[in-house]
């Protein structure tokens, strides 16, 4: 790793522990952002990134390429079924709720749609929401669903940003978008995802009790899926993050169009870990500092003819 990197993932390990030895005089939310962002163009070279996070305790903002719209894969379900649980019945919306989170099942997501009056009806409910930056622009499974209403920034993929992302989760989890026990389904079906590995990137590298209450939903488009691996190869996580004092963060972890996957898994796994580490004041909390300082996993190397591996979970 280059001095200049080195210096970046020296902050990142030490920097927290300062902040936090010295009470009020903690580094700020967006010079840790800031820092990730800085990292991520040693440990996954060529990805765009977008970074947000809010503390709700104190209600610290931090960004980074936060308004920059993102194909949302997967991750834009939860704003789905919240419109589903505003528009219709609890007990139409929980069956297909249980399937989108445990298994991110995308004929259930499609379902969910439906129940909201489709994807002009979703745009709708996004916009009166003041979500500017994001959109369901088409929905195939099961049948085609195509929205009139969606601004289309990404052609004709679905999208979402950062900020729009944490703001969302953030009025959800304060019960602002919901009545109470719909409020408390969702959060908790959001428990249903994995907290680990392939899908929960966002709680691998967590402690064991925030990785237990981790509620999040992520997406992910991975090498070979899609049309074009230099405009998708997504790896996407939103969720929300107790800590333990209480209160909780909103977080966004955006990463698109790396040339190498588990370079890209692994900054959202550190980069989750790096935030929880400054929030809840765990400095000695290990963020995969040893494998950061090579600069992340080798990159897979397939020879001609092999066979690449299988990222899809």
């Amino acid at each position: 790793m280059r001095r200049a990197g080195a210096l970046v993932l020296g902050w990142l390990v030490a920097g927290t522990a300062q902040a936090t030895d010295a009470g009020p005089a903690r580094a700020s939310l967006q010079s840790v952002v800031d820092a990730l962002a800085a990292e991520a163009a040693s440990l996954s070279p060529g990805s765009d990134i977008a970074l947000a996070v809010r503390d709700s305790r104190t209600g610290e903002y931090a960004g980074f390429s936060d308004t920059v719209p993102h194909i949302s894969a997967s991750s834009a379900k939860v704003f789905w079924v919240a419109a589903a649980l505003k528009k219709a019945e609890e007990k139409k919306v929980a069956p297909l709720a249980e399937k989108v989170f445990r298994t991110s099942d995308n004929e259930a997501s499609g379902a969910v749609i439906d129940l909201v009056g489709g994807p002009d009806a979703i745009n709708d409910y996004l916009r009166s929401l003041e979500v500017k930056n994001t959109a369901l622009t088409k929905w195939n499974y099961g049948k085609p669903r195509w929205a009139t209403n969606s601004p289309k920034v990404m052609g004709n993929d679905n999208y979402l940003c950062a900020a729009d992302a944490v703001a969302f989760l953030h009025r959800l989890a304060a019960g602002e978008l919901l009545k109470p026990r719909p409020t408390s389904r969702l959060l908790k079906w959001m428990e249903l995802t994995p907290r680990e590995g392939c899908g929960g990137w966002l709680g691998t590298r967590l402690p064991a009790k925030a990785r237990a209450t981790l509620r999040h939903k992520a997406g992910w488009l991975p090498p070979g899926c899609c049309s074009d691996d230099a405009r998708y190869n997504v790896l996407n996580e939103v969720g929300v993050v107790r800590l333990p004092e209480g209160g909780h963060y909103t977080v966004a972890i955006l990463v698109a169009r790396g040339p190498d996957w588990p370079r890209q898994a692994f900054f959202v796994e550190r980069a989750s870990c790096v935030l929880y580490r400054a929030l809840s004041g765990e400095a000695s909390l290990d963020c995969g500092e040893s494998l950061a300082k090579q600069g992340g996993p080798a990159p897979v190397v397939i020879e001609d003819g092999g066979t690449p591996p299988d990222y899809d979970c």
